[in-house]
């Protein structure tokens, strides 16, 4: 009898940067369009390419999504999400943003095709599990305590909702 041949199954790892910007009071979000974050605030994300560093990968990403020229001020840690559920998982590397210029875009104009619906400064007491994504309340955490717990997140239920958990202006 002739021995199967290993299966290849495709890798699908997603490694991302994520950008904070906000101090002890805010945070800049953007209203996600697209993916397992739709319809919920999300922090400005790219995933990580071989064409790019990963500070020029956040910069250029926070810059497009949110309209603000950024610098990284440091590299804050990695978090791994497992969203077993849906069989995903997600390992975002974050980074403290210093806005330096730019105007924020809360509104894109409609002939863009986006992921977002613009951005916005939000206070971080309006940030919360129904509206946001984990990866903004982990930014939350870290802007109102100052620390940035590392440790692997299981969600066991994260659904999409149908309509917009932010307010569209």
């Amino acid at each position: 009898m002739k021995e199967a041949e290993p299966m290849i199954v495709e890798q699908n790892t997603p490694l991302v940067v994520c950008g904070i910007i906000g101090d002890e009071t805010t945070l800049v979000v953007n209203k996600c369009l697209t993916g397992p974050f739709k319809n919920r605030y999300d922090l400005p994300t790219a995933p990580v390419t071989l064409r790019q560093t990963l500070s020029d990968s956040v910069t250029e990403i926070a810059a497009n999504e949110t309209g603000l020229t950024t610098a990284v001020e440091s590299q804050l840690g990695t978090v791994q999400w497992l969203f077993p559920e849906s069989a995903r998982m997600l390992v975002s590397i974050f980074y403290l943003l210093e806005p330096v210029g730019g105007r924020l875009v809360t509104k894109r104009p409609a002939y863009t095709a986006a992921l977002s619906a613009g951005a916005e400064r939000v206070p971080l007491v309006q940030l919360n599990w129904a509206n946001s994504s984990p990866l903004v309340l982990q930014a939350k955490r870290y802007l109102a305590t100052g620390t940035f717990p590392i440790a692997d997140q299981v969600i066991a239920s994260y659904p999409i909702p149908e309509t917009p958990q932010f307010l569209l202006n």
